[in-house]
């Protein structure tokens, strides 16, 4: 396994679940010339994605894996540490089946030293005004290698109704987050809760 030089050195970053929604997050990323390790469960999905990132500034590498598998991620995470370098940016999204993994990839990004920037894709359920969750910031504030920050996936009003975001507008969001970088920042709006789709 090759490790990363000063020489040929580029910023690492994470994706997880790159290849659905956040697709276009990832071919962002890797056209800003990051490294951009990518976990999804289908490797053919994956595969598509190295391709279609050929020629950009920077480059596209699968980790094909389920991120229920608590152990298989942090190995994944570790091996992709050593060959590219720190994690320095991670986009994650990890539905509530797996509510060990966004945790375990948190332990994985930056360093006390130079902490990640550490952006947790939530759907629009953790913007709901009746039921907030401090607890979750509080956890991820423990957390000294990173500096966690909230993506609210919301919803798109059209005249008297709305719809939920397309996936190209949930990944351009997720880039203007990273961009931001903001504590929290909502792609969309989640006012007013009621015309929620």
């Amino acid at each position: 396994m090759r490790e990363v030089s000063d020489k040929d050195h580029r910023p690492h970053a994470l994706v997880v679940g790159g290849t659905g929604m956040l697709r276009g997050a990832s071919l962002g990323l890797a056209a800003r010339g990051y490294t951009v390790s990518v976990v999804a469960r289908r490797q053919s999905r994956l595969d598509a994605l190295v391709q279609e990132a050929a020629g950009l500034k920077g480059t596209i590498h699968p980790i094909a894996l389920d991120y229920r598998d608590t152990g298989a991620l942090k190995a994944a995470l570790v091996k992709a540490r050593t060959r590219f370098g720190p994690i320095e940016l991670a986009v994650v999204w990890i539905h509530s089946i797996a509510p060990a993994a966004p945790l375990a990839v948190a332990h994985h990004v930056g360093s006390p030293q130079r902490p990640g920037r550490f952006f947790h894709v939530l759907g629009s359920a953790a913007a709901d005004p009746s039921r907030p969750d401090p607890q979750r910031r509080a956890v991820f504030a423990s957390v000294a290698n990173i500096r966690y920050r909230e993506v609210i996936l919301g919803f798109v009003r059209e005249g008297r109704g709305s719809r939920w975001l397309t996936h190209d507008e949930i990944s351009a969001g997720v880039l203007a987050a990273v961009e931001a970088d903001r504590p929290r920042f909502i792609v969309g709006t989640v006012e007013p809760w009621d015309l929620r789709p």
